[in-house]
């Protein structure tokens, strides 16, 4: 299968890689800097993966796609969507499916307005990933395995075809027939716990301190008030049911783990604020449900990053 990885930072280079090592046909495209070691001496994947050295595997730092694509996996930061969907439509086809896994909301929606529904898939990603050094990444942690499913919520033979491609390259996949109960559930615990190891510097773990964990509940109640007036179909009923599973089971299970956030804030990038807590913002201001907890941590985000509301 000839599978492009569009922003191929940790979790695009880990996706691209075990992909590559299994024999698909991989380009990544991502930072130069990255992208020329594992050109020169091929892509060292470590961790709870397994330790892979990865060399048929195409790396470059720009988009030149000659042959039809079948699958594109979508890996850039959410406020880049919409630029790389723009310059990858040239390149989709009747056949061609972008899947997104990347964080926050609506970028399946961005995605659709520019290939169509039926070449949009959305994906969950709920694992850990580092570069320790250009041409090299390292899987860290995960909370469960990751999720793919159609913006229909069919579960069709195309779906099934990626997912055991997936799976046959030693990435723990499921297909789903509500990838939005998915993305939302990871959006609730990207929104709790991204922004305050960033801010408070820590891994995520230390956030299980009542202090810090009272934040949380804060942020998890304002987003399910949200999540209601949307109609989202989450997987927990109330807020304290969403609490108590993130406490005993996704903080434990990824403690040791410090925050893309923070690394973002630390290199002075721009972070995905906006579409993580900042959607719960937006969305309770169209709904009329204030949300004070989560549009204070995005104001505080937004100064440590440097950027002007």
């Amino acid at each position: 299968m000839k599978i492009l990885v569009m922003g191929a930072g940790a979790l695009g280079t880990a996706f691209g890689g075990m992909l590559a090592a299994a024999g698909n046909d991989v380009t990544l495209i991502g930072r130069e800097r990255h992208m020329k070691p594992i050109r020169d001496h091929g892509l060292r994947i470590s961790g709870i993966w397994g330790l892979h050295i990865v060399k048929n595997i195409n790396a470059t730092s720009e988009l030149n796609v000659t042959d039809k694509l079948d699958v594109v996996l979508l890996t850039t930061k959410s406020f880049d969507t919409e630029a790389a969907i723009r310059e990858l439509q040239p390149h989709i086809h009747a056949d061609s499916v972008v899947i997104s896994l990347q964080n926050g909301i609506g970028n399946e929606a961005t995605i659709a307005k520019y290939v169509g529904e039926a070449h949009t898939m959305g994906g969950m990603v709920i694992t850990g990933f580092e570069i320790p050094e250009p041409g090299e990444v390292n899987v860290t942690v995960t909370a469960d395995t990751t999720k793919i499913g159609a913006l229909d919520n069919k579960i069709t033979l195309r779906l099934r075809e990626i997912v055991a491609i997936f799976n046959d390259a030693g990435i723990p996949t499921d297909a789903v027939d509500n990838i939005q109960a998915h993305i939302w559930a990871k959006a609730l615990y990207s929104a709790a716990l991204n922004p305050l190891s960033a801010i408070f510097r820590v891994e995520y773990g230390r956030l299980a301190n009542p202090h810090s964990f009272a934040i949380i509940e804060d942020m998890i109640h304002e987003a399910f008030e949200v999540a209601e007036a949307e109609g989202i179909k989450l997987f927990w009923t109330r807020a304290e049911d969403y609490l108590d599973f993130l406490r005993a089971k996704q903080i434990p299970q990824t403690a040791n783990h410090h925050s893309s956030m923070l690394k973002d804030i630390e290199q002075g990038k721009q972070t995905e604020i906006d579409f993580l807590n900042g959607v719960f913002v937006a969305l309770g201001k169209r709904h009329g449900i204030p949300t004070p907890v989560n549009e204070t941590i995005v104001r505080v985000i937004k100064f440590l990053e440097g950027t002007e509301l």
